[in-house]
């Protein structure tokens, strides 16, 4: 199959595949887009096929601040978009760790923005959301950030509904997991899948998030120069869900979106959907380092399995997932939540990098091979506008600013270390 003069391939149809795909889609003329993926999508055990996402603005990056209200009112007011968004508002429970909440209050005088955002105390808390909260553990927590314009979305709805509208415009999905890169002279000319079929394009996107390195390891193991590195390091949070009675999930239905990054439970937590499943998360990030043979790195690897990475049943579960899991419930609903044990368990995988900026950019090293992927557990709300960017890095129209934060090679200087690299790995989980 040779590649038209303007053709795609999109490797991974999580949020930046299916946003890319889609604004390809949309360009006059249209070109020739493949959107390929393990699965049918959404795929089950991407990180975008979640139950929800939070959704919020507030950034001490000034530079995420911007594109976070972009994409607010993009949830707010775009068709495609604004039936799986809900503003519940977000409550933001930090500590030192994270920054001063000041600078995000900075960052929307500076660009003239008034939210309606507030501080309170831990003490406060407690009496709010109808005393939801009165039971948490707020140990550690210096302040409060509570931001009524944020609020969440349904993921696995919106990044169907995303899919689906490329579809519609033309994109030909493809389900199949995907072997390796066809790399010939310095330049990549398409992909192989595991069923042995080749597809070519005149420029293939790598979307690939978690197994990106890897990816690139068993397409050119001798290659060091095309490595990943150091970039991206695959890794995975707990996640839980409750199915709620009608008569629970009113007690929650008031609730705000809820991050408590403080002490000891590390999690957050969101409203009930409208199919009454109220989903948990332990932000405490873990890799799964393995020996890579063919090309000697030690790198971590997702899991692909969906029965090791998806379970209805605890006994089959990893030892430490519970209480993981367990302290983020007990830590943000105490006494609320008696009685209520979760009825999914999941991991949740994505590629983060060291400086919480993406990858965006030409691969340096490889003619016609762009990246476009590493959310880092903060991507996943710019659904609605990270395919435009995508769109215009690929043809070179990308700003100065954004080449410079997302390109391949950049430096690290300047920018504070990702306090959510994983310093544990899954098996602590499974001693």
């Amino acid at each position: 199959m040779s590649p038209l003069a303007s053709s795609y391939i999109i490797v991974g149809a999580g949020v930046f595949g299916a946003s890319t795909a889609l604004s390809l889609s949309r360009e006059k003329p249209a070109p020739t887009v493949i959107l390929i993926d393990r699965a049918p999508f959404p795929c089950p055990i991407a990180a975008s096929h979640d139950i929800n996402k939070i959704v919020r603005s507030d950034y001490s990056d000034i530079f995420y601040c911007k594109l976070g209200l972009q994409t607010l009112e993009r949830w707010r007011e775009d068709p495609l978009y604004m039936q799986w968004y809900h503003q519940s508002g977000l409550a933001k429970a930090t500590d030192e760790r994270f920054g001063k909440v000041q600078k995000i209050f900075d960052n929307y005088k500076e660009l003239g923005v008034d939210v309606k955002a507030e501080l309170f105390s831990p003490k406060e808390m407690k009496t709010r959301f109808e005393g939801l909260y009165a039971d948490g553990d707020f140990t550690d927590v210096d302040d409060i950030l509570w931001n009524p314009s944020s609020g969440w979305a349904e993921a696995a709805r919106a990044l169907k509904t995303t899919t689906e509208a490329a579809v519609e415009n033309g994109v030909h999905y493809v389900s199949a997991p995907v072997a390796n890169l066809l790399l010939k002279n310095g330049c990549c000319t398409g992909i192989r899948t595991e069923d042995g079929r080749t597809f070519s394009a005149s420029k293939v996107i790598l979307s690939t998030g978690a197994y990106t390195a890897k990816l690139l390891a068993d397409s050119a193991p001798t290659q060091l120069e095309l490595q990943v590195g150091d970039r991206i390091t695959a890794c995975a949070v707990c996640e839980a869900a409750v199915n709620l009675t009608e008569e629970q999930a009113k007690t929650f239905q008031n609730a705000a979106a809820f991050v408590l990054d403080a002490g000891e439970v590390q999690g957050e937590t969101m409203p009930p959907t409208p199919q009454r499943q109220l989903k948990f998360i332990r932000d405490v990030p873990f890799r799964n380092t393995v020996y890579h043979p063919a090309s000697g790195q030690s790198l971590s690897v997702p899991l692909t399995s969906i029965e090791r990475s998806r379970w209805t049943s605890p006994e089959n579960m990893p030892s430490g997932i519970r209480e993981e899991v367990g302290r983020v419930l007990n830590g943000i609903y105490g006494k609320e939540i008696k009685g209520l044990r979760p009825d999914v368990y999941r991991f949740c995988w994505d590629g983060i990098t060291q400086d919480n900026n993406w990858y965006i950019c030409p691969h340096p090293r490889c003619q016609n091979l762009y990246i476009a992927t590493a959310g880092s557990f903060h991507g996943w709300k710019f659904l609605p506008i990270i395919g435009q960017y995508v769109v215009e890095m690929l043809k070179g129209e990308l700003s100065v600013e954004m080449t410079q934060r997302w390109e391949w090679d950049r430096s690290f200087e300047g920018y504070p270390k990702n306090i959510l690299l994983p310093e544990r790995e899954l098996r602590d989980l499974e001693d």
